[in-house]
């Protein structure tokens, strides 16, 4: 009985890999992109301002798309999560290619539109597969992501400084098709619509006119509000979409930190993008979902506030940075995983594609606004109004969840 449960397991770590690594190249694109900004900003003769609200768009308009979740239940993984990788591909090569700003956002649109699969479907997929362990396996599915932030400090800021920022977008299209290759060959996944529930987790759910029934008590569901209402506030604070795409501005444009400093500071707040969810998520399935959850808003606010009050002193910033990095990028796989402990049998995928448009499409203004706000007023003032969605978050979050209790033991 040993050796068919062995292979499972080996079966489900490289489904965790597949998908993990189409994450990695997902957060790639976007860490790449904060990495760029400051460059292409002066190539183009544009400002903060007019790219935050591009940014926002795109943003936008890829969250929105999430809620083809709904839609596509019983679609398989393999084939939605290679159709992404082949868009975002092509974003890349766009950006590269782009003779303005506003086809190089057209790239950024082109990708995030692409990429809307990633969460829903991921987290559905990963969830079912690991129901005992869904803290520490989706914060495995986000730290994955986060491995993709981590190469971009990595190879970018030296591609950039030798061959410029053209050369960057094209190194990572070709980073991109490895998604690709590796989604289409090797995830365990069939290519067409199954006709038996047993066959795979991740074809759930209930049909007929009862699942809109059902979700829509759901959502109407206090504990499940808040932390959609949650996520749409701490987007802005958030890691990949709001940190990734303005800590490199940041460093370059407010501080005038040299290539170096800024290869050092950005790598070492991306490795504890890396760790953090995982240690996070590890301690959320041996404590308290919810709590570790507060407890994480508490500290990320905490971190961005004495980032954003460091000066120039490389020490702290970096100190700090790994602060930013654990707590900024371990919020989403957290409440992620709260929401999960409320989601009833056969709702995965589509409970997460409500959690992720509803929050991301709504977090993802926070792009422009946190953009106009470092045209008026600074990146200070960027940073404390980051810290401060993470307060009010948390406060929503203890409100929402009070007395109630998840329909798992962690909560």
């Amino acid at each position: 009985m040993s050796a068919p449960i062995h292979q499972d397991d080996r079966r489900r770590l490289r489904d965790l890999i597949v998908v993990g690594w189409s994450h990695a190249g997902q957060h790639a694109y976007v860490a790449s992109l904060g990495i760029a900004i400051p460059y292409v900003i002066v190539s183009f003769h544009t400002n903060y301002a007019t790219v935050g609200i591009l940014l926002s768009v795109a943003a936008i308009a890829g969250s929105a798309l999430q809620v083809l979740a709904l839609v596509v239940r019983k679609t398989s993984a393999r084939v939605l999560f290679t159709i992404q990788n082949i868009g975002s591909t092509l974003g890349a090569a766009t950006a590269a290619l782009a003779p303005g700003i506003y086809i190089f956002m057209t790239g950024r649109l082109i990708q995030s539109g692409a990429g809307w699969p990633q969460h829903p479907v991921g987290g559905s997929y990963l969830a079912n597969r690991y129901p005992k362990t869904r803290g520490t396996t989706l914060s495995w599915h986000v730290t994955a992501g986060n491995m993709g932030t981590l190469l971009a400090p990595l190879l970018m800021p030296s591609i950039i400084a030798t061959y410029g920022w053209r050369a960057a977008f094209w190194t990572l299209s070709a980073l991109l098709v490895t998604t690709i290759v590796a989604v289409a060959v090797w995830l365990p996944s069939p290519w067409h619509r199954l006709t038996s529930t047993n066959d795979s987790a991740e074809n759930e759910g209930p049909e007929g006119i009862g699942f809109w029934s059902r979700l829509r008590a759901l959502i109407r569901q206090r504990p499940v509000f808040a932390l959609l209402v949650a996520g749409s506030v701490a987007a802005g604070g958030q890691g990949i979409g709001i940190v990734g795409v303005y800590t490199p501005g940041y460093l370059h444009t407010s501080l005038h930190l040299s290539s170096l400093s800024l290869t050092v500071i950005l790598t070492l707040l991306y490795a504890g993008a890396v760790v953090g969810p995982i240690l996070m998520g590890s301690l959320a399935d041996r404590r308290s979902h919810r709590g570790v959850l507060i407890t994480n808003y508490g500290l990320g606010a905490l971190a961005l506030l004495l980032f954003a009050f460091s000066g120039k002193d490389l020490f702290s910033l970096s100190i700090f940075g790994i602060g930013i990095g654990i707590f900024s990028y371990s919020e989403l796989s957290l409440r992620q995983t709260v929401f999960s402990d409320y989601l009833p049998p056969g709702m995965s995928r589509a409970g997460f594609g409500v959690f992720f448009t509803v929050s991301q499409s709504i977090g993802a203004l926070w792009i422009a606004i946190i953009g106009i706000t470092v045209a008026d007023g600074g990146f200070r003032d960027a940073f404390v109004l980051m810290a401060v969605t993470f307060l009010a978050a948390a406060l929503i979050v203890l409100w929402g969840t009070y007395k109630r209790k998840a329909t798992t033991d962690h909560t």
